[in-house]
């Protein structure tokens, strides 16, 4: 005999095939419904809207007058909302976007009387090995999901330990039918005994314990006020005397707490299509949309934030409201469907216009912050040069000013300056207009200049900024020379086109790659869920390249090359043979002393249902992929079993990885380092030597197929219908960013400060008039609160192998959070700068102050204002 915790829920996707608008009406009527029914039935204990709290938010939205009501059963433990603000994805957005996720969803929870805490992601693709940590930061000690378990390869029961590699460990517990088990569950006896009893069973099998988790529920399904006398009767029916009851996840963990001693200990991502799908090659869907994404979490997180802090630690008050809405703006794109890509056309353009609403939401408060501070510690004219880095950096930066003069200088501290210049351009000065008595009166004004240049930055400090003095200079204007050649080099690299083959030299170790680039494309006879090859396809590979131009600075030195790719238009030409000329350029660049290689990379897409990946060889024999995760590192063998996949798995359990950002390979004493920019997915392809294939991305035109080579059986999302999407053809210009290195070894800590080089770039803003278009607000004029700062400011500074990961404003106390982790082997103490400091959760609560923080671990520090 055992009690059955049945689960009473809906599943609410925000949007999928449908848009967030139709949500939004759907949910008016049925959170009501659920209201009304528990309100009406003592019997119906409790009820459970999803674990995330944007919906809850629109329905309030659309149903102000419910607040009072759903106030008073949130309270009582009827109805739980939260913890989460979406249902996060675990792999395809940035670690501090699902902390924030959780810290927004908790909040808001709080405000209406309780924040479920229970871990419940029951529908996301796969959960990254670090989840238990960000979990446990949040005061949440367990976990109930669906997708990604395997019994054969990771704990043997429902009911286990998740260990994360920071050490921190949650209570996990996987939904073996998944949250619909028990949907739209009835009393008759063929119901019972043909579905739910044997269904129970299963789950039986599985726990090894006596209380066993039965969700009710599914996607966007209305309650049902039978269910109390639903499960009276499957109690009385019940074979094996079990007793069926509504209960909630809170309940049902508080149970396993009292038995965690007797579980397996699981150490590792949960990213297994064993018994469901969970979308390996989702990664590479709508790559327009994670791009985007990936633009604006790096733009909070190495600029926004830090200016914000610089700014408020300096008196400079700034409207953090703004933050928070621009941060829930953008964490209603990372529902697993949403930043996933696989929706209707409508959703994905609604995703696509959210995320440039947000991007211009964090520009326009930057664009205030920073004008106000420059105000405050800058001259006219004078260029101000911002480090997001906790270290001192010197760096060569490439930004845009505007003079008068025909010729300018740039002292800092009365020192020059290095700096050359990559374009100049004359601009009209347009005309100012003034109201006079006798009407408008227009005064031509002169033009000024624009220069495009590339300087070398004194040492700037770290979480700080420094003034540099841009002046007239009287000597002639020289235009940059333009010279011919076909190889760019710095101190570490020289790049070479030779015979139309690119080859990259490590001038300090010997290395030498040629083939360094080549183009490959396939078909993709998948959907919106997952890349499929055609059968009796072959991807046409092009390493062949053509200079289009090179220029040669002493800091800035580009090589950029073209490529041809002759190819089918779609699926149909395949089979007809017929190919049109797909066009590739890339701009290769080496800045002076910087160990990476930076890449952008441009095309208009013509053809459909296609995959074009990069091919970037290496000099490295292995057969293990290293990835980034949240705070942590990842390293997977490489290869997959094939044969008989089908009888073990709901998908191919194919190598197509997924990465933060970082992917690497590495053998002794040497490694191959790429830092993407919102290219998710890669595979390693070989091990004598290995070559790195980074999908740029793929193309198609509907939202699920059946029977994909990959994944047999019906069509993931609406199975009973075609759903095209044309617009996932991405037929439109797209660009590619990504940086590449050679390294010694692919340790935690190196790969962290590449990709510090080349994500952490210092960023500039010029005090001038002369030009208001770059920055919008710039043309409106501000009553600036009168102040003088110092010409340079440091926040503060961290020693390695500590990582500033980022400086968020604080929501519940005063000042701004300090989060860091160790990149590092070893614990390392908390620094003498950090050691005063508050020592908090991501919840801004109090916790017993660390010494040290152990590898792959966060610590988070409140720094008053």
């Amino acid at each position: 005999m055992n009690q059955i915790h049945v689960i009473a829920h809906t599943h609410w996707d925000q949007e999928w095939y449908f848009t967030r608008q139709d949500s939004m009406v759907l949910a008016s009527y049925n959170f009501a419904d659920v209201i009304d029914t528990l309100e009406q039935d003592p019997a119906y204990c409790c009820y459970h809207l999803d674990g995330q709290m944007a919906v809850v938010d629109d329905f309030l939205a659309m149903n102000p007058d419910y607040r009072v009501r759903l106030e008073a059963l949130v309270r009582e433990k009827r109805i739980f909302v939260g913890p989460w603000y979406t249902q996060t994805d675990t792999y395809n957005v940035h670690g501090e976007s699902i902390i924030r996720n959780l810290k927004y969803g908790i909040f808001a929870a709080r405000t209406l009387g309780h924040a479920m805490q229970v871990g419940y992601l029951p529908d996301t693709f796969g959960h990254n090995a670090q989840m238990p940590m960000i979990l446990q930061g949040c005061n949440i000690d367990n976990i109930v999901f669906w997708r990604g378990i395997d019994h054969d390869r990771h704990a043997k029961s429902s009911q286990f330990l998740w260990r994360a590699p920071s050490g921190a460990t949650v209570i996990a517990c996987a939904m073996a039918f998944g949250y619909g088990a028990a949907k739209n569950m009835r009393s008759e006896a063929c119901h019972l005994q043909g579905k739910i009893y044997p269904m129970v069973n299963l789950l039986r099998s599985r726990s090894g314990i006596n209380d066993l988790l039965l969700p009710c529920g599914g996607d966007q399904v209305n309650i049902d006020p039978a269910l109390p006398k639903i499960l009276t009767i499957a109690s009385a029916q019940s074979p094996e005397q079990d007793r069926y009851l509504i209960s909630s996840l809170e309940h049902y963990v508080n149970i396993l707490r009292e038995q965690r001693e007797q579980f397996d200990l699981w150490e590792g991502e949960l990213k297994s299509p064993r018994y469901t799908r969970i979308h390996k090659t989702i990664g590479s869907v709508r790559y327009d949309i994670k791009k985007k994404n990936d633009e604006v979490e790096q733009f909070i997180l190495r600029q926004l934030e830090p200016t914000i802090a610089m700014a408020r630690h300096q008196g400079i008050p700034v409207n953090l409201s703004v933050v928070d809405t621009l941060w829930k703006k953008l964490l209603r794109s990372h529902a697993h469907d949403s930043i996933g890509g696989c929706n209707s056309d409508a959703t994905n353009r609604d995703i696509l216009h959210r995320l440039e609403q947000t991007e211009q939401l964090c520009h326009s408060l930057w664009n205030l912050v920073v004008k106000t501070l420059a105000a405050a510690c800058a001259k006219e004219g004078n260029l101000l040069i911002f480090n997001p880095l906790a270290t001192p950096t010197q760096r060569v930066v490439k930004t845009t000013l505007y003079s008068r003069a025909e010729n300018i200088t740039m002292t800092y501290q009365g020192q020059p300056i290095p700096f050359y210049v990559l374009k100049r351009d004359i601009l009209p000065g347009g005309t100012a207009i003034s109201l006079t008595a006798d009407g408008e009166c227009e005064t031509p004004l002169p033009p000024y200049f624009r220069w495009q240049v590339a300087l070398q930055t004194p040492v700037l400090p770290s979480v700080g900024y420094l003034s540099i003095n841009v002046e007239d200079n009287p000597a002639p204007f020289r235009e940059p020379e333009q010279t011919k050649g076909s190889e760019i080099e710095n101190a570490h690299y020289r790049l070479t086109l030779n015979d139309g083959t690119l080859t990259l030299h490590d001038k300090r170790s010997g290395r030498c790659i040629p083939s360094f680039f080549t183009l490959e494309d396939c078909a993709d006879a998948g959907d919106s869920y997952d890349f499929s090859p055609l059968a009796g396809d072959t991807p046409t590979r092009c390493s062949h390249f053509t200079l289009v131009d090179r220029l040669k600075t002493p800091l800035v030195e580009k090589l950029v090359v073209g490529a041809t790719l002759l190819l089918p238009p779609d699926l149909a030409g395949r089979q007809e043979n017929t190919r049109t000329p797909l066009s590739i350029r890339l701009v290769c660049e080496l800045r002076h002393d910087d160990p990476n290689l930076y890449v952008e990379s441009t095309l208009e897409n013509s053809h459909c249902d296609h995959r074009l990946r990069l091919l970037i060889g290496s000099d490295i024999h292995t057969r293990h992929a290293i990835a980034s995760q949240p705070f942590a590192i990842i390293e997977r063998e490489t290869g997959c079993n094939a044969q008989d996949w089908q009888e073990h798995y709901r998908e191919m359990p194919v190598d197509i990885e997924t990465s933060e950002g970082i992917i690497a390979i590495a053998e002794a004493g040497k490694a191959l380092v790429v830092n993407s920019r919102g290219m998710k997915e890669f595979q390693i392809i070989g091990s004598e030597p290995a070559t790195i294939a980074l999908t740029l991305f793929k193309a198609t035109g509907v939202l699920g197929r059946n029977d994909l080579d990959w994944r047999p059986g019906r069509a993931s999302g609406i199975n009973n219908t075609v759903v095209e999407t044309p617009d996932a053809q991405l037929l439109k210009p797209l660009c590619f960013s990504f940086t590449v290195a050679l390294a010694d070894n692919a340790g935690h800590l190196t790969l962290r400060q590449l990709e510090n080089q080349a994500a952490g770039q210092p960023f500039t803003y010029q005090r001038q008039t002369l030009h208001t278009l770059d920055h919008r607000l710039d043309r409106f004029s501000l009553r600036l609160p009168e102040r003088r700062l110092p010409a340079e400011f440091s926040l503060l500074t961290l020693p390695e192998p500590l990582i500033l990961s980022a400086l968020p404003h604080a929501q519940q106390l005063h000042g701004t959070v300090v989060r860091v982790f160790n990149a590092g082997t070893q614990p390392v103490p908390v620094p003498e700068s950090l050691a005063a400091l508050r020592q908090i959760n991501y919840l801004e609560e109090p916790v017993q102050p660390v010494t040290a923080i152990p590898p792959f671990a966060t610590c988070d520090f409140l720094l008053e204002a």
